[in-house]
């Protein structure tokens, strides 16, 4: 009855902290991992259950999803509802672990501040597998409780099948299996050997029935053959390479988002290698790129390591996406049990009752392995809260024993237990409190990280401008928040106030070749080209396979005229990217401009076989054939042209001209060169002489010569006002031909 009271707590205080954040900012964004499993799981519902490549993420979460999806709709709010559930059964389940394991009021202590703790309740309703994760591992210890009081074989294959569901939505978990195989031959060593062999065989049974369906999986849909997923190379990279800091810090800069974790990890590796890569050779090649930097330097590894140690016991909950601490603003349910409730407390304590137990290790000293091993498989990598969260489901059971056993200790005057436990409860207390940044800090990665999601919708780019300045207000010297302001004012054409931006965030360290790339993009919108080179130089010296870069670069070098330099990078960016048709279009025009047009027709073939709608490449394309005498086909790519970008006033120009004037009759039509002229006209509020000179043409090309020669008049003395005298001279003499009723002829 009493863990049934301690479930119906747990619930209510989940209930109330869910209704809590509902109007919160964050509440409804999806983002990051979220964002990825949301869109995985839609798939799923779908009826796509099978998928096409070999696992990159843990699966069950987002299978999870896709069944609520399924069952319930696209419902967020009641995924949450069914999260808070789980959370609130996994609190029973933990009281029930610790009554097997320690005694009945220990159990309901263990159950009561797992009920209470905040990481556990924000966690609980967050589109993340933390909640998924916490109930497997409360639903495991139970499970492993009862075998240790009744070593069943059917017990064993549910713990197996359990661990395994485990290590589907947490990979590093798989280091369990291990724990538990070597407790179980040890723990009942008493037992003949044949009965522990069959639990054994009981427990890998279990493990195979969830696991091995997955490797079949992948090795149908992606010719390998996985346990689980194919990231441990790229993730033991990002966690172990040089500039490694114990947190996460994608193979790209500020390409953080799940969206783009594969696609990098694989284009860096061959790109390295210069072959297609398999999903296992790609984590080869990052695991033996990992390997190779700690032992250049096995010093600066072990302080790493030391590090990510510090980190995963560290009172600070470290955020990726979103933090507790900024969903705490919304609730004063999660502030006040945050404030006086967190890892800085409940380690200290779960030390305090691996003291006082001590007696009871030859029972208990499962629970130590599985907590010291599933911590160090965390810091192996690198650490954020959710990640190293599962370390709570062990340190309740040790802190409710700490408490109690404590009290016990303390009524029978056992001083010298007592002060050892106080003393060592101390010491590891001063350490798991020197965070290592503050509340704000984490504060302002989630605001950023909001910022990030709606600037990518451009109707919330002001949103997003705000939610950077409040990032930047939490955290002044946060680099990627100024430069992703810089780059949302930059789409706002505020690029007095961009630059600034841009340049803070290269001042406080960041190496980024995005942010000197989004600099110089913005310097040339300025027209401060040489600045603009000298950044575009720097983000290439960092990303030499930069296509954009490159491709941006050789359009400043257009701008400039030097269309060798032009050249150069667009090859480049060909090179890098094959596929790009507008850096096809780009370097035909250059190959125009010099007079090799072969060569060039030849590359705005290839942008359009790539991309038939480029419009750019079907004008330039009409262009050269026409200097090639192949007036038809130019008038077809002019024709395309039109019919992509229908108010283009240069095309409707050009393509009126050659029907007005071209030599041969049958290319000739008056009546439409006259409407695409008028056009044209019409759309730059007929001022623009050289429109208005090829309307008076159109008219004499149709016997309208009145007509030409008021508008060529028009056009004549707009040209002298402009400035354009050689335009103007051009005219007038034309104006002499409609004056003598001739038409003119190109």
């Amino acid at each position: 009855m009493i863990c049934i009271g301690i479930w119906v707590f747990a619930l209510l205080l989940r209930v109330v902290y869910l209704w809590q954040i509902r109007d919160a900012p964050m509440f409804s964004l999806l983002m990051g991992d979220a964002r990825s499993y949301d869109s995985w799981a839609q798939e799923i519902a779908k009826g796509n259950w099978l998928g096409h490549q070999v696992f990159y993420q843990a699966p069950l979460y987002p299978y999870f999803l896709g069944l609520l999806y399924t069952i319930l709709g696209h419902n967020l709010f009641l995924v949450r509802v069914v999260q808070v559930i789980l959370g609130a059964t996994s609190c029973l389940f933990i009281a029930l672990a610790g009554r097997f394991f320690f005694s009945r009021s220990i159990g309901i202590l263990a159950g009561l501040l797992l009920a209470v703790y905040p990481s556990a309740i924000y966690f609980d309703c967050l589109i993340q597998k933390s909640a998924l994760d916490l109930f497997l591992l409360s639903l495991l210890l139970f499970t492993l409780g009862i075998v240790s009081a009744e070593p069943r074989a059917g017990w064993w294959i549910i713990s197996g099948v359990i661990l395994g569901c485990l290590t589907l939505s947490r990979e590093n978990a798989l280091v369990l299996v291990f724990v538990i195989a070597l407790w179980l031959f040890i723990r009942f060593r008493r037992e003949t050997l044949a009965s522990r062999m069959k639990w054994a065989c009981s427990l890998v049974l279990g493990l195979v029935v969830i696991l091995f369906p997955v490797a079949l999986r992948n090795q149908v849909v992606g010719g390998e053959f996985h346990l689980t997923t194919s990231q441990f190379g790229p993730n033991f990279y990002i966690g172990n390479n040089k500039g490694a800091d114990g947190t996460y810090k994608p193979l790209r800069p500020d390409r953080g988002d799940p969206e783009f974790e594969r696609q990098d990890a694989t284009e860096l590796a061959e790109t390295a290698l210069g072959r297609k890569l398999s999903p296992a050779e790609v984590s080869r090649y990052w695991t033996g790129q990992a390997l190779s930097q700690i032992r250049s330097d096995p010093s600066g590894w072990l302080r790493l390591m030391a590090r990510k140690w510090f980190l995963v016991w560290n009172a600070l909950e470290i955020p990726d996406t979103e933090d507790q601490y900024t969903y705490s603003d919304s609730s004063f349910l999660l502030k006040w049990l945050t404030l006086v409730f967190h890892l800085g407390i409940l380690c200290p304590l779960g030390v305090l009752g691996i003291v006082v137990t001590w007696r009871m290790w030859d029972r208990i000293w499962v629970l130590y392995m599985m907590l010291v091993s599933y911590a160090a498989s965390v810091a192996v990598f690198y650490v954020f809260a959710r990640y190293r969260f599962p370390i709570v489901a062990w340190l309740v059971l040790f802190a409710a024993a700490g408490l109690v056993q404590g009290y016990n200790l303390l009524r029978a005057k056992q001083l010298t237990a007592i002060l050892t436990g106080a003393g060592l409860t101390v010491v590891v207390g001063v350490l798991v409190n020197q965070r290592p940044y503050t509340e704000n800090d984490c504060r302002g990665i989630t605001q950023c990280n909001i910022a990030q999601h709606l600037a990518e919708q451009p109707d919330k780019i002001e949103e997003a401008i705000a939610h950077y300045r409040l990032a930047l207000r939490f955290r002044p010297y946060f680099a990627r928040a100024h430069h992703g302001l810089g780059l949302a004012l930059s789409v706002q054409g505020k690029l007095d106030e961009a630059v600034p931006h841009y340049l803070e965030a290269l001042r406080l360290g960041t190496d980024s070749a995005a942010t000197y790339y989004d600099l110089a993009t913005a310097l040339t919108r300025q027209g401060k080209l040489d600045e603009a080179i000298a950044y575009y130089a720097k983000a290439l010296r960092l990303e030499p396979d930069f296509a954009e870069a490159h491709y941006n670069l050789g359009n400043v070098f257009i701008g400039r005229g030097q269309l060798e330099q032009a050249a150069a990078h667009y090859r480049d960016v060909l090179r890098i990217s094959p596929g790009y048709s507008e850096a096809h279009n780009n370097l035909g025009f250059v190959l125009a401009n010099q007079g090799r047009f072969e060569e060039a027709i030849s590359h705005y073939l290839e942008a359009l076989r790539l991309n038939p709608t480029n419009t750019e490449a079907h004008f330039n394309l009409a262009i050269a054939l026409m200097t090639q005498g192949k007036p038809a086909e130019a008038i077809a790519h002019y024709t395309e042209a039109l019919r992509l970008r229908p108010d283009d006033a240069t095309v409707l120009n050009d393509l009126a001209r050659i029907l007005a004037t071209h030599q041969d009759e049958r290319i000739r039509n008056r009546a439409e060169a006259m409407r695409l002229a008028a056009r044209a006209c019409e759309l730059t509020g007929n001022r623009d002489p050289a429109k208005l000179d090829t309307l008076a043409v159109a008219y004499a090309a149709g016997g309208r010569f009145q007509d030409a020669i008021q508008t060529g008049q028009k056009a004549a003395d707009l040209a002298v006002a402009g400035g354009d005298q050689k335009l103007a001279r051009a005219i007038r003499d034309r104006l002499e031909l409609y004056k003598a009723g001739k038409p003119y002829r190109e």
